[in-house]
C-alpha cells in the first residue's frame, strides 16, 4: 500500500507552471478522450458515445460561460483483424463566452488505426481534422466612451474600430498513444494493471484566430498525457494517478490528479440481470488556477460525473471561489464488468 501512496503524492506535488490557454477546458477529462488526444478515439471501447456540459463563473456572468460537447468514437474492422483495427470518431462543440455572446462552434472528423505489439501492449495513432466558427455580437458590449459623467448612455457612440461579426477556420491535428495491460478487472483477483501515455498536437495549420486582426493566429497545441489504474489485490478498491501537460504558445498548463475506484457491485456471469456497479472519488489540480474535486458512478455500460472547479487564481477575489460546474454522460461498449482479461481486443 505504500507504493501506491507514494504515487499519489508524486503525481499531486511536482507541477507548477501558468494555466492560461486558448482552448475550451473540461475539467473530467476521462470523460473527453478526442479533446485530450485525437489518438483515444477508439482506443478503450468498441463503442462509445459522451455528452458534456460545463458551466464557469456564474458569479461573475449568470449565463456568460457555457460549453457543451457530444462525441462518438470506435473501433472497425477489429472481429475480422482479432489484433488490430480502424478507430473513427467525431465531435461537436459549442461554447459561448462573456457577455458579447462571443460563440465557437466546431466539429471534428477522426481517423485511426491501433495495433497489438504483444499480449499487452497497444500502439496506436489518429488524424482530426474539422471546422470551426466564431461569432460575437457587438451590440451587448459597453464601451468607457459610451459613460457620460458616470451614466450609461448605450445611444452614446463607441468610437471603437470593431471588426467581423464572425468568420470560420479549418483546424487539423493528429496523436499517438500507447497502452499497457495485465492482469483482471472488476473480479475478486483484481490484479489489473492499466498504463496509457499519449502525445498529441493539434492546431498544426495554425489558423487565423481574430475578428479584429486578421496576423493573429491560434497558437499549435502540445499536450502529453500519462494515467494508470492499480487494481489492489483481493480488495473492490483502484487507484487512478495521472497528469496532464499542455502547451500552446507562451501559455501552459499542467492538471496531476488522483482517483479511487470502489467496485459496488459485480455482474451476475451467468444471467446478466445483476448489473455491476461502482463509485469513483478524487481530485485534480489545475495547477495555479484551480482544485476539482470529482465523482463518477458506474453501472454497467452508463457513466456519470460530476465535477467542480473551485478557483485558486487571482480571479477567486471576484468569483468568491466559485468556478465551473461540470457533468458529463457515457454510454460505452462492451460493459467494463465484464472484461475479465487483458486481451480487450478478443
Amino acid at each position: 500500500m505504500k507504493n501506491y501512496l507514494l504515487v499519489l503524492s508524486v503525481f499531486s506535488l511536482v507541477f507548477s507552471l501558468s494555466v492560461i490557454g486558448q482552448d475550451i477546458h473540461f475539467s473530467q477529462y476521462n470523460l473527453t478522450p478526442l479533446v485530450v488526444n485525437p489518438a483515444q478515439a477508439g482506443a478503450y471501447r468498441s463503442l462509445e458515445v459522451i455528452a458534456n456540459y460545463k458551466t464557469q463563473w456564474t458569479s461573475i456572468s449568470p449565463n456568460g460561460y457555457k460549453t457543451m460537447m457530444l462525441s462518438y468514437d470506435g473501433r472497425l474492422m477489429q472481429k475480422k483483424w482479432k489484433s488490430r483495427w480502424l478507430a473513427t470518431g467525431v465531435n461537436l462543440f459549442n461554447d459561448k463566452a462573456g457577455d458579447g455572446n462571443m460563440k465557437t462552434m466546431q466539429v471534428n472528423a477522426y481517423v485511426g488505426y491501433h495495433t497489438q505489439l504483444s499480449q499487452r501492449s497497444t500502439l496506436g495513432g489518429a488524424l482530426v481534422g474539422g471546422f470551426a466558427q466564431r461569432s460575437i455580437d457587438y451590440s451587448k458590449l459597453t464601451w468607457d466612451s459610451q459613460y457620460i459623467s458616470g451614466t450609461f448612455d448605450p445611444a452614446a457612440q463607441n468610437n471603437e474600430p470593431v471588426g467581423d461579426t464572425k468568420y470560420g477556420y479549418p483546424d487539423l491535428g493528429l496523436g499517438i498513444l500507447y497502452q499497457y495491460t495485465k492482469g483482471q478487472l472488476y473480479s475478486s483477483t483484481n490484479d489489473m494493471l492499466i498504463i496509457h501515455s499519449g502525445f498529441a498536437i493539434t492546431h498544426l495549420n495554425k489558423p487565423k484566430y481574430a475578428f479584429y486582426n486578421s496576423n493573429e493566429r491560434l497558437f499549435t497545441k502540445i499536450t502529453g498525457h500519462a494515467d494508470a489504474l492499480i487494481g489492489i489485490k483481493n480488495t473492490n478498491i483502484c487507484i487512478l494517478p495521472g497528469v496532464i501537460y499542455m502547451r500552446q504558445g507562451p501559455a501552459s498548463e499542467v492538471i496531476p490528479g488522483c482517483y479511487f475506484r470502489y467496485m459496488l457491485k459485480e455482474s451476475s456471469k451467468l444471467t446478466g440481470y445483476v448489473k455491476g456497479a461502482s463509485v469513483m472519488v478524487g481530485t485534480s489540480l489545475r495547477v495555479k488556477d484551480a482544485f476539482i474535486p470529482s465523482v463518477q458512478f458506474e453501472l454497467a455500460e452508463y457513466t456519470i460525473g460530476f465535477s467542480y472547479d473551485m478557483n485558486l487564481s487571482a480571479l477567486k477575489t471576484a468569483t468568491s471561489g466559485k468556478g465551473g460546474f461540470e457533468i458529463s454522460l457515457r454510454y460505452g461498449l462492451p460493459n467494463p464488468f465484464l472484461y475479465k482479461s487483458a486481451a480487450s481486443f478478443e
